[in-house]
């Protein structure tokens, strides 16, 4: 059984990673934790506590995290997920009582707690983890990985240099990078392959779950932000990363070093990643490569599955 982890800022294809995530049948998912990101951690935590409760899983304890990055301020952008993070498309309310307990310290409690080591996945900023390394370095001891979605090995996706999520926080990347914690970076290089196709959208139209009707008009939108954008495909880019977490090896990694850019501000958050770096070097497992068909396949069969 894998001990999962989950931070996020759910986000419409954090909805989608955590449907898939909802899915895995050998996990056990020890807390879900909202940050600052897509939306504002309010919102990503009222979300996130109702994707929860629509998958039937009002077990898994909800905590609010980071209001603001570490260093910088924040700014909230409507574009791609909606004022309200997931395209207009409104879910039941979760009636679960309120976790008073800050993101960070429910994590570190978590980790120190669960039956043995963790599997920490973040697929929004990294400031809860930052700050939960930073109140208890020691929780490292516990953690197998931290698979984390952002980055990249070439351009970004806000600036010409920086994908968001490092953007948004680059300070706790430096934070996590430097912790010793096995990081794996699952970047734009890999997850601008993973995309939805007509196929998949033709299949989502024809299930009649709650989740999969949810899912469907939530793609509605997404893919709607894409066309008009000139993005091509809608990406899947959350899916990745969780799918990389509970099933290692759907992506190929190389270890290399990865700094990030915090000085520069054309350059901030940039990953600058050296494939070249000696292995005592590399901090980071660093995907290159992924199994699209694999990754969608199993999407689709998780949001079936409800």
């Amino acid at each position: 059984m894998r001990h999962v982890i989950l931070d996020c800022d759910p986000g419409i294809d954090d909805a989608l990673a955590i449907f898939t995530l909802l899915a895995e049948r050998d996990v056990e998912i020890l807390g879900m934790c909202a940050t600052v990101g897509n939306v504002p951690v309010d919102t990503g935590y009222h979300n996130l506590r109702n994707l929860a409760a629509l998958c039937g899983r009002s077990d898994i304890p909800v905590f609010r995290g980071a209001q603001l990055p570490l260093v910088r301020p924040y700014a909230f952008d409507p574009l791609v997920h909606g004022e309200d993070g997931l395209g207009g498309v409104a879910l039941p309310e979760s009636d679960v009582p309120h976790e008073v307990e800050h993101a960070a310290v429910a994590t570190c409690r978590l980790v120190r707690e669960a039956p043995g080591n963790v599997t920490w996945i973040a697929t929004g900023p990294l400031t809860n983890v930052a700050l939960a390394l930073r109140l208890d370095p020691t929780i490292g001891e516990k953690i197998d990985r931290l698979v984390v979605m952002g980055g990249s090995t070439a351009r970004g996706n806000v600036t010409p240099a920086a994908e968001f999520n490092v953007w948004v926080d680059a300070e706790a990347w430096r934070v996590a990078l430097s912790s010793g914690i096995r990081f794996t970076m699952v970047g734009l290089n890999v997850t601008h392959q993973v995309a939805c196709t007509l196929e998949d959208y033709a299949e989502i139209k024809r299930m009649r779950g709650k989740v999969g009707q949810a899912t469907n008009r939530m793609l509605s939108y997404y893919e709607a932000v894409y066309r008009r954008e000139g993005w091509g495909e809608a990406k899947l880019h959350d899916v990745v990363a969780v799918l990389e977490a509970v099933q290692p090896g759907i992506c190929g990694t190389v270890p290399c070093r990865v700094d990030v850019e915090t000085a520069s501000p054309l350059g901030y958050g940039q990953t600058l990643v050296n494939d070249r770096a000696a292995r005592e070097e590399a901090n980071c497992d660093v995907a290159m490569a992924v199994d699209a068909g694999a990754v969608r396949r199993r999407m689709l069969s998780a949001i079936a599955s409800f």
